[in-house]
């Protein structure tokens, strides 16, 4: 029998995010106050590791309003291949961040940006994906799995879609500036993280609700900003990076059937 969780609207959005951000602010300092260690890769400061935040927000809200039960459906439905319907979104799901960092590389000599600049070797490509998707898992069970669906109940996809992107966005701010990154650097990388929002949200959407797509899409973005050489050291591959995708997501936009209800209202009754 599937289980079904208390309807979006008993969904806090305001408490998610107030929550969310408190409990960054522990690590926020820690980031400040330790070295960056060189075990983890692209520079990343040890506030990255607030990545377990938004599932832990989603559980300690969603056991205070669905209980014990409602804790259990949203870790299933976070990990479930099955929806509850639409057209399999995974070729898109599995291709499009790759494509597009493809074109970043070819595109960056052009930028007078070198090809030498520090990556991991893409022999490491299937064990930085699997770190990469456990890093997805702590942020997509909060940001899909909890926020989307009463942000979509009022604001419809596309919008909650942006919505998030925007604090998805601010959230990672203080890390990137803690990992010495530029002011460049931080904007196309906010352009990024926006454009990927509304992307995620619509193959999550057309995939009926399958958060498994979300989790992937996340973690090839990691993937990919990992291998491309110099990502994080030069402002170019990050302004080429959300550039594009911010056209993807523009013509994703005007695509977008506004008509279905993939998510909200059926995610409700998907098995689990």
């Amino acid at each position: 029998m599937a289980v079904r969780p208390a309807p979006p609207t008993a969904r806090s959005p305001l408490a998610f995010l107030v929550l969310l951000f408190a409990l960054s602010l522990p690590f926020w300092a820690a980031g400040a106050l330790i070295e960056r260690p060189d075990a983890l890769p692209m520079g990343m400061p040890v506030s990255a590791f607030q990545f377990v935040l938004p599932l832990v927000v989603a559980v300690v809200l969603t056991a205070r309003e669905e209980g014990r039960r409602g804790v259990g459906a949203l870790l299933k439905r976070t990990l479930s291949p099955r929806g509850s319907g639409g057209r399999p979104s995974w070729p898109a799901a599995w291709l499009l961040v790759p494509a597009i960092a493809l074109l970043v590389y070819v595109l960056m000599p052009l930028t007078g940006t070198p090809l030498d600049g520090s990556h991991s070797p893409p022999a490491a490509v299937p064990v930085l994906f699997a770190v990469y998707l456990v890093t997805a898992l702590g942020e997509e069970a909060g940001w899909t799995g909890y926020l989307l669906a009463p942000l979509r109940e009022r604001w419809g996809p596309l919008g909650a879609g942006a919505l998030i992107g925007v604090v998805w966005a601010v959230w990672h701010v203080v890390g990137w500036a803690q990992g010495d990154r530029s002011a460049l650097w931080i904007a196309g990388q906010s352009l990024s993280t926006v454009a990927l929002r509304v992307i995620i949200v619509w193959i999550f959407e057309r995939s009926g609700g399958v958060m498994l797509t979300a989790l992937v899409v996340h973690a090839l973005v990691n993937v990919t900003e990992s291998v491309i050489p110099g990502y994080t050291e030069y402002a170019a591959p990050a302004l080429l990076n959300g550039g594009m995708q911010a056209a993807a997501a523009v013509i994703v936009a005007l695509r977008w059937r506004p008509g279905r209800q993939e998510t909200a209202g059926t995610l409700r009754d998907a098995p689990s």
